[in-house]
């Protein structure tokens, strides 16, 4: 089996509007994570139990990458990622040995979630990008995902299609789902695109003011 990737891989990030797209390296943003996740999956959507604290520390915490946004040093939004069996999704297959037949190819993506001040299109919109940039970049085919059943339309017209019935998990009910980079939805790849465009122009601007 290949060396997994975001053990060896490097990932530099992105700027988008004012927040810094990056890895969660700082002991500050790790623990505003746990906070943020404890805030979602706790309080709001009541997908985990209240382990006190303010803080919910992942079950996956040991192998996770976290993708923040962050501004004025924030954490805004993050992601969880990570590319080692066993896969969180494999919980609600049948079949959960087909996950392992994609590795190291596969990446699980789970735990989105924004400030409720802060969900903004175009912020879900940079984190969508950043998974996709960190999966492309450090050479991943496939996302996996446990998507809200509520939000499943929108997960298909990323191009995620499902691979099994919704399970659940507390209050919450997930789908599983799978994403094969090369074929991401047409909704998708224009709101990858716009902002690959925007940012291109943020760095053209940058060069430009420091050559004058």
């Amino acid at each position: 089996m290949c060396e997994s990737a975001s053990l060896t891989g490097h990932w530099p990030g992105l700027k988008f509007r004012g927040y810094q797209f990056k890895l969660a390296d700082r002991p500050d943003e790790i623990d505003q994570v746990h906070r943020l996740v404890y805030r979602t999956f706790v309080l709001e959507i009541k997908q985990h139990p209240d382990p006190g604290g303010g803080r919910l520390i992942d079950k996956f915490h040991h192998k996770n990458r976290y993708l923040v946004a962050e501004r004025e040093g924030q954490v805004c939004g993050m992601v969880a990622v990570h590319d080692q069996p066993p896969f969180s999704v494999a919980d609600a297959l049948p079949t959960p040995c087909v996950l392992e037949e994609l590795v190291p190819r596969l990446l699980e993506v789970r735990l989105l979630t924004v400030e409720p001040g802060r969900r903004h299109r175009w912020l879900f919109g940079g984190l969508l990008w950043a998974v996709y940039d960190y999966a492309e970049q450090l050479g991943y085919q496939y996302l996996a995902i446990s998507g809200l059943r509520e939000r499943q339309a929108m997960y298909e017209r990323m191009g995620f299609r499902p691979l099994g019935g919704p399970i659940p998990r507390g209050e919450a009910y997930f789908v599983p789902m799978l994403l094969r980079l090369s074929e991401l939805g047409e909704r998708a790849q224009r709101t990858r695109d716009g902002l690959a465009r925007v940012m291109q122009q943020q760095v053209l601007l940058s060069l430009t003011s420091r050559s004058t």
